[in-house]
């Protein structure tokens, strides 16, 4: 019993976690796919987006933030389409795994903006004045547009230009103002140009001025013989109504009409504007005068007049071999064998390089003179290597008659021309140098160099003529180059139209920084010193300007401080004095080139400006008269060096006399030996009695005094 009930507790267990197993596996039968939808031009996310699902059909929207999601999906193969309207729509494909979210991150394009009309056609006839069509904005946007009808002025349009709402359509209203339609019918485009978008619309317009007159021309007469002609003419306006005849009257006579002609020849009248006519027993060697002629409503309208002559021997015409072939000229020979009657009126060439029976159609070049004989014609513009195919001709009669063909070849030499290595190379210029080693045939037109920093130059470039011709060396100096740059020349020739280069060669301009340094500063007082400095390269290019910079804030001064320019630029010791400094203060300075455009500076060297001493007189003492008599007296003058001053004075004293203020000038002095500062006195004798004195201490600075106050004292 026991045992049956382990082994139903162990069939439980194994039922329970087969159970839990089934479970499990069916949680993770499915999976999802997740994603957002997104601008492919700007990146943000585009929402409204319909996003459909196959196989399956499901379907669902994005969100403002782009994103949509599908849950519980058998694994597989999907194909998700987006669209949603002024986008293009779009599908990507994804696989499902289960237990997994797919993710799909997907771009959606805008529809290109376009704009187009509901008409490409507006017929007006002879009557209508005023119609319109209608312009469509099929796009996402709205669209700028302008009206343009370029230069018929029988035409007005409204709106001339405007802003079309995406979707919406707009009326353009076409007038013809006909009182400027040309006669006949008449065609003009207007174009309906989009500013911002794509699909300008086009509208043809057509309309018709009813009344307008037939138009005749009578042509060149041609197929000339002794006894025949043949007559033609060109239809210019059918008119309004269309002519009904057409036709020729000729005579004897200079004014030919249809009552009084030898004879009217009517012609059918088809669509062809061109007609002729063959006329038959004419007179020999006689001359006839013929139009042309239209029938309009009852009405006959003629052309021109032209006049021909019936001929009777034929001219005779020989091509003879071309001579002096050159490069791109030759000259071309013929000969008239015969005038003919009657006589040619018009002789010449006729040639080419493709037909190989030229005839006036091709190149024609007429020689003047209506005499038989030799004559010739010299060309100077032919094309090479090309062969040529050449024939005499003369016009007699209105007709064309021929010489025999013959052909020649053109042959040229190119020239040759060798870049050779540029000199004189300095920082922004160089000597450019090439030799024409052949002129060719035919000669180079045109010579010179052509420059580039990049590669290989060509005249695209920059393009360097020099003038002159023939063989042999060239150069030329270039400016205004970059310093410290490399480049590339090569020398060109222009021969026949064509550009021919040499070989390439390199060079780099050079750059060497000035050098300038700043000396000790000498003869420096309390307001004034001499700056000192030297250039010790001028550098290249070379400096155009020195001098010094100075400050009493910055012991890096630059030329935005105090400054002192000397235009003499050399590489000698340089100085300036510079005055209207402040006392017992240090200043920093440093020399300066000027190079380039650019400040390049010396060492800084800085300097201490003097102090003023100050002096102070005291009492004066021991004032007494010398002897009995009471006529001399003595005195001691005292007084205190109170500052030494920088640099310190040189002497020191007294002054004095019976003025006030006495002065080194004016008074008399006493020297005191001694240096420093502290009291120092000196007495004084042979002082007159019944005076009063004014004494002053002083010391000197150079030659500079520096005095104390007055003091006074009297001898009785």
């Amino acid at each position: 019993m026991k045992n049956i009930l382990r082994i139903l507790a162990l069939f439980i267990v194994v039922f329970a976690t087969a159970s839990c197993s089934s479970d499990l596996d069916e949680g993770v039968a499915t999976g999802a796919i997740a994603g957002s939808v997104s601008d492919d031009v700007t990146g943000e996310p585009v929402g409204t987006v319909n996003v459909t699902l196959a196989p399956g059909g499901k379907s669902t929207v994005t969100g403002n933030d782009g994103s949509f999601a599908f849950e519980n999906l058998e694994p597989g193969t999907y194909t998700v389409e987006i669209s949603k309207e002024g986008y293009t729509p779009t599908n990507s494909r994804l696989t499902v795994k289960a237990g997994e979210t797919t993710q799909a991150h997907l771009l959606i394009s805008r529809i290109t903006a376009s704009l187009t009309a509901d008409k490409s056609l507006l017929e007006f006839g002879d009557q209508v004045e005023t119609l319109s069509f209608k312009i469509v904005n099929r796009s996402y946007q709205d669209l700028q547009y302008v009206v343009e009808i370029g230069s018929c002025d029988w035409l007005s349009v409204k709106p001339e230009e405007g802003t079309l709402k995406y979707g919406k359509t707009e009326t353009i209203v076409v007038n013809i103002l006909r009182d400027m339609l040309p006669m006949g019918m008449n065609e003009a485009v207007i174009v309906v140009r989009s500013l911002n978008g794509d699909g300008n619309a086009e509208v043809k317009v057509i309309a018709v001025n009813g009344n307008s007159t037939a138009t005749v021309n009578t042509l060149e007469t041609t197929d000339i013989t002794s006894t025949k002609a043949t007559l033609n003419g060109e239809v210019k306006n059918i008119g309004e109504p269309k002519y009904t005849e057409r036709g020729f009257v000729y005579s004897t006579n200079s004014t030919p009409t249809t009552g009084d002609c030898i004879q009217k020849l009517s012609c059918p009248v088809n669509e062809e504007s061109t007609f002729s006519c063959r006329i038959e027993n004419l007179e020999t060697m006689k001359t006839y005068y013929a139009r042309s002629y239209v029938v309009q409503n009852g009405t006959v309208i003629y052309g021109n007049i032209v006049s021909f002559s019936t001929s009777k021997t034929a001219t005779e015409v020989s091509t003879s071999a071309a001579t002096n072939v050159g490069a791109t000229s030759a000259t071309l020979n013929g000969s008239i064998i015969k005038a003919g009657v009657p006589a040619f009126t018009e002789k010449g060439f006729c040639y080419s390089k493709t037909n190989r029976m030229p005839d006036i159609s091709d190149r024609k070049e007429t020689v003047a003179g209506q005499t038989t004989g030799d004559y010739s014609l010299q060309l100077n513009t032919l094309e090479y290597p090309a062969t040529y195919y050449v024939r005499a001709y003369a016009i007699q009669g209105g007709g064309v008659i021929y010489g025999n063909v013959i052909s020649f070849t053109t042959a040229g030499e190119t020239a040759v021309v060798s870049t050779s290595a540029a000199s004189n190379i300095l920082a922004s210029s160089a000597t450019l140098n090439a030799s024409v080693i052949n002129q060719g045939n035919p000669p180079y037109t045109e010579r010179g160099f052509c420059l580039s920093q990049n590669g290989e130059p060509t005249t695209a470039n920059m393009k360097i003529r020099v003038s002159g011709s023939g063989t042999g060396a060239y150069s030329t100096q270039v400016n205004n180059l970059d310093y410290s740059s490399n480049y590339y020349v090569r020398a060109y020739v222009m021969q026949g139209g064509e550009t021919i280069y040499g070989n390439t060669v390199s060079f780099s301009t050079q750059f060497r920084t000035a050098t300038v340094r700043t000396t000790a500063v000498t003869d420096i007082t309390t307001t004034s010193a001499t700056l000192n400095g030297i250039v010790l390269d001028l550098g290249l290019p070379e400096a155009t300007r020195r001098g010094f910079v100075y400050s009493e804030y910055s012991s890096n001064p630059t030329i935005s401080d105090n400054h002192i320019d000397d235009y003499l630029v050399n590489t000698a010791n340089f100085s300036r004095n510079v005055s209207g400094l402040t006392s017992g203060t240090t200043y920093y300075v440093r020399a300066y080139a000027y190079q380039a455009d650019e400040y390049v500076y010396g060492n800084t060297v800085s300097f201490t400006t003097g102090s003023e001493p100050s002096v102070r007189t005291d009492n004066v003492t021991n004032v007494k008269s010398n002897d009995s008599t009471g006529m001399y007296w003595s005195a001691t003058f005292n007084g205190t060096v109170m500052s030494a001053g920088s640099p310190s004075y040189g002497s020191r004293g007294f002054v004095y006399g019976t003025s006030y203020d006495p002065t080194a000038g004016t008074g008399t002095t006493v020297t005191v030996t001694g240096s420093g500062t502290g009291k120092f006195s000196g007495t004084v004798s042979n002082l007159s009695s019944y005076n009063t004195y004014y004494v002053r201490a002083f010391v000197k600075v150079g030659k500079t005094y520096y005095y104390g106050e007055s003091n006074s004292f009297s001898t009785y």
